[in-house]
C-alpha cells in the first residue's frame, strides 16, 4: 500500500500528467465549507474521468455541530463514502508550530484516534 499526500490542486488528476490515474483508491479530503465542497467536487469529476475506481471522502477540521451532516450529505449527493471525519484539533495546530508529529506530541489526541480509525477502514477495503 502506498499512501501519497500531494499538494494542493487537481493537476495530479489531470488527463496530461494523470499522477494518480493507476491508484485503486483515491481519498479526498476537504472540509465543510463551500469553497472546499467545489473544490472535491471538481476533484470528483476529475478522479471519474481517469477512470479511478474508488473515491472516498475524509473530512477534516471539523468543529462545528451540523459539520458532520454537511459532509455525509455532500458524500450521498456525490455517491461517496464518508470514511472519516477529522476534528480540528489543537494538538496539530501545536505540533506544527514546533515542525514535529503528532503523534509524538500528542499520540491520545482526537486527531490521531480519527486517523487511525481511518487506517483501519482503507486497510478493510483495500
Amino acid at each position: 500500500m502506498v499512501v501519497g499526500d500531494m499538494e494542493a490542486g487537481l493537476e495530479h488528476l489531470s488527463w496530461a500528467g494523470g499522477t494518480l490515474r493507476h491508484v485503486d483508491l483515491l481519498l479526498i479530503v476537504a472540509q465543510p465549507q463551500a469553497k472546499s465542497l467545489m473544490t472535491a467536487a471538481r476533484t470528483i469529476r476529475l478522479a471519474r474521468q481517469l477512470g479511478i475506481p474508488r473515491l472516498g471522502l475524509v473530512g477534516s477540521r471539523s468543529e462545528r455541530p451540523g459539520d458532520e451532516e454537511v459532509l455525509s450529505a455532500f458524500a450521498v449527493a456525490h455517491d461517496l463514502d464518508l470514511l472519516a471525519v477529522i476534528p480540528r484539533d489543537d494538538a496539530v495546530v501545536a505540533a506544527d508550530r514546533r515542525g514535529a508529529c503528532v503523534l509524538d506530541m500528542s499520540p491520545e489526541a482526537p486527531s490521531v484516534a480519527a486517523i487511525s480509525r481511518l487506517a483501519d477502514r482503507i486497510q478493510g477495503i483495500a
